[in-house]
């Protein structure tokens, strides 16, 4: 699927969404899984941008449900690699980063290295907003098998950046590094490379920081092109539910990756697809829930496989499947299982109820 601005200029990279990077199993045939399809490790919940349509913007909203700033120990995180070896299948990807900026944690190099040499994925993936990209970091990313780095960008200028994340970057510098991880993953290592931005940027309130002009978008592909595997301009949807609220069924007629959307769905597929693994091993079923609304388990005390086939995240299941997404508090304000993902369990529903209770 291409974005519908495409460039003038002759690029290299391939110009599609991240959900499709890999071919994906028909959720309906495989639930209930045995082994999540991946699992989203958050080694870090600090971070250095607070751009305007993130929760990590709303310091009252952070304040008022206690969200916990701080760094995975390296032994949590060795024991939740080994974990996943208990699972029948490979986990298809372990993705690193989300609440917060992962290549802020010293230990990631260490991280990706220990997470792929123990051969538990099929992919070792960061998310990340890249400005502490350097010859250095890149290096140690390539040389510990990092196999995939999405690059999520904020503007195409210091000045964007100081409005949209409130954070100084030099970007020529920043064009740079990206472009030195480029060149030095070409010559050593696996490392795939996808750049994004935004098609435009607004406040949690809703007011419009930016908006991408047809200029804009050209100089995103010529300039990222051809220090890039793959490249994408996505839109922007409300999906932080707690910070968002009364925007969250504004759905339109496509998703974040010009996906068809429908209206609302009674089921979030994300809680049958995978686990999202805190800094501080609390669990949820969904890498919004930074509020830990609806955690599952803590992956310092029971086994990945424990809190996966555990009666929390049974009942959360089931209870979607009945139809009562409506009834859980931090469900029933998202947009996400809408305009995030192309799965859709509406219709299997019964089905899979009798799958699961079994």
């Amino acid at each position: 699927m291409e974005e519908k601005n495409t460039p003038n200029s002759k690029i290299t990279a391939v110009i599609k969404p991240r959900i499709h990077h890999q071919k994906k199993q028909k959720l309906e045939d495989a639930v209930p899984l045995k082994t999540p399809f991946s699992v989203h490790i958050d080694v870090c919940s600090l971070c250095n941008f607070k751009c305007s349509f993130c929760f990590q913007a709303d310091t009252f909203g952070k304040k008022e449900k206690k969200f916990p700033h701080g760094m995975m120990k390296m032994d949590l995180f060795k024991k939740t690699v080994n974990d996943l070896k208990a699972f029948p299948d490979r986990i298809k990807k372990i993705k690193i980063g989300n609440h917060g900026e992962p290549t802020l944690h010293p230990l990631l190099p260490k991280f990706i290295e220990y997470a792929r040499k123990s051969d538990v994925a099929d992919m070792i993936e960061v998310f990340t907003n890249g400005s502490k990209l350097n010859p250095k970091l890149n290096k140690e990313l390539v040389d510990a098998g990092l196999q995939r780095i999405n690059i999520s960008l904020e503007g195409l200028s210091s000045e964007r950046y100081l409005k949209v994340a409130a954070a100084k970057i030099n970007w020529d510098e920043f064009v740079g590094n990206v472009k030195d991880l480029y060149s030095y993953s070409r010559k050593k290592g696996d490392l795939n490379i996808y750049v994004k931005i935004v098609n435009h940027a607004s406040e949690l309130k809703g007011k419009t920081v930016f908006s991408l002009t047809d200029e804009e978008k050209d100089n995103f592909y010529k300039t990222f092109g051809n220090i890039a595997d793959e490249i994408y301009i996505e839109k922007i949807v409300p999906q932080w539910a707690e910070t968002q609220k009364g925007k969250q069924n504004e759905v339109e007629l496509t998703g974040m990756y010009d996906q068809k959307t429908v209206r609302y769905k009674k089921v979030c597929p994300f809680i049958f697809m995978y686990l999202h693994i805190n800094h501080d091993g609390i669990v949820s079923p969904c890498t919004l829930d930074w509020p830990r609304e609806v955690a599952i388990g803590d992956a310092s005390k029971q086994s990945a496989s424990e809190i996966w086939h555990g009666k929390t995240l049974k009942d959360l299941q089931i209870a979607q499947l009945e139809g009562k997404r409506g009834e859980i508090p931090f469900c029933k304000d998202c947009s996400a299982p809408m305009v995030c993902v192309e799965e859709n369990l509406d219709g299997h529903a019964e089905e899979l109820l009798n799958k699961i209770r079994t």
